[in-house]
């Protein structure tokens, strides 16, 4: 969800059920992680490439 949707999600439900109020602190996170805090992922990932360039070096070399 992009972070202007939510703020639109946010105001109507603020509206709705709050009246409009806010409340002192607010603040957006979010639950998504990085490619570097899972090193399973790109251990993966770096051999799907590996093994891509290797293909694409063997066609080089072979012509096929």
């Amino acid at each position: 969800m992009s972070r202007q949707h939510a703020s639109d999600l946010r105001d109507r439900h603020r509206e709705e059920r709050h009246g409009g109020g806010t409340p002192g602190k607010e603040e957006f996170t979010s639950a998504a992680q990085s490619a570097t805090d899972n090193p399973t992922a790109l251990l993966i990932t770096g051999a799907i490439f590996a093994f891509g360039a290797l293909a694409w070096i063997w066609q080089q070399i072979t012509g096929t």
